[in-house]
């Protein structure tokens, strides 16, 4: 499924953002998915989302999925490059 197909159902289904979430196991990893469908469907496409791309979609999941705390954005920044996913 390419980006946008794949970020238009995640946002469409009611309980989109919490599979993603739970799918992920974590929510820098969910955020970092979402932020990177995000930006390779924009006009200037790119793979690597900025920090404050990871932190919009953390809290566009924490807002569809209650008892989701965003922590700050160093700590989700640093937990995605822990886990080898690139942040700019």
């Amino acid at each position: 499924m390419i980006p946008l197909e794949w970020l238009q159902e995640v946002i469409r289904e009611r309980d989109g953002l919490r599979r993603l979430l739970e799918e992920a196991g974590s929510l820098s990893v969910a955020a970092h998915r979402l932020a990177t469908a995000k930006c390779m469907t924009t006009e200037h496409s790119s793979a690597v989302p900025t920090r404050g791309e990871v932190r919009a979609a953390a809290r566009q999941i924490a807002s569809r999925v209650p008892g989701t705390a965003v922590p700050e954005t160093a700590l989700l920044v640093s937990d995605c490059e822990a886990l080898g996913l690139a942040v700019i």
